[in-house]
């Protein structure tokens, strides 16, 4: 299964009211159990974030993220 995340959740995983939801999706990017699709927006987006934040896209194998270039089309 391939699942579309944001800045979100992935700040989630630091959040105590989200946490649990966002670490364990996760877990299942790590596991390779699903597959990340991972947009250039949100690239972008997390240049502002902690450092703790953006660290934890490390935690998901290369092999197992798929990138989303962003298009004059999605533009639109």
């Amino acid at each position: 299964m391939k699942v579309y995340i944001d800045t979100s959740v992935i700040g989630g995983c630091f959040d105590r009211e989200f946490s649990e939801w966002s670490n364990a999706l996760f877990e299942e990017f790590i596991s390779l159990n699903k597959k990340l699709m991972l947009s250039d927006l949100t690239l972008q987006e997390l240049e502002f974030a902690p450092a703790k934040v953006k660290e934890k896209l490390n935690e998901i194998p290369d092999e197992n993220v798929i990138p989303i270039e962003i298009t004059d089309e999605a533009i639109k």
